[in-house]
């Protein structure tokens, strides 16, 4: 974990669970196949790592979380909080992931 500009940067690249808001912590099950191609549970599906998610913590600080792996259901709750730029969800769940992630 660095701090850079008042905003928190962790590598999540070792955390084998979702990192998003939701409550589990169950690692992510193995690929399954098909058509000889692994589908993984977690987004990116292809088993790969998004550069980073970006959650407001207030005006000032921000959480950033990089190689990040997340359960579909909280990759798509952020995807729509940014697309409707609904900051006070963007807050309410960074302050959550701070928790889960003991930060």
């Amino acid at each position: 974990m660095t701090y850079e500009n008042r905003d928190i940067i962790v590598d999540v690249s070792d955390i084998k669970f979702c990192v998003g808001p939701c409550n589990s912590k169950k690692e992510e099950l193995e690929p399954i196949i098909i058509n000889n191609n692994y589908i993984y549970i977690f987004k990116p599906n292809d088993g790969g790592r998004y550069k980073e998610y970006i959650y407001k913590l207030d005006n000032n600080h921000s959480i950033i979380l990089k190689n990040a792996r997340m359960c579909c259901s909280c990759n798509s709750r952020y995807l729509e909080f940014i697309e409707e730029n609904y900051i006070e969800g963007i807050i309410k769940d960074g302050e959550i992931i701070r928790q889960k992630l003991k930060i």
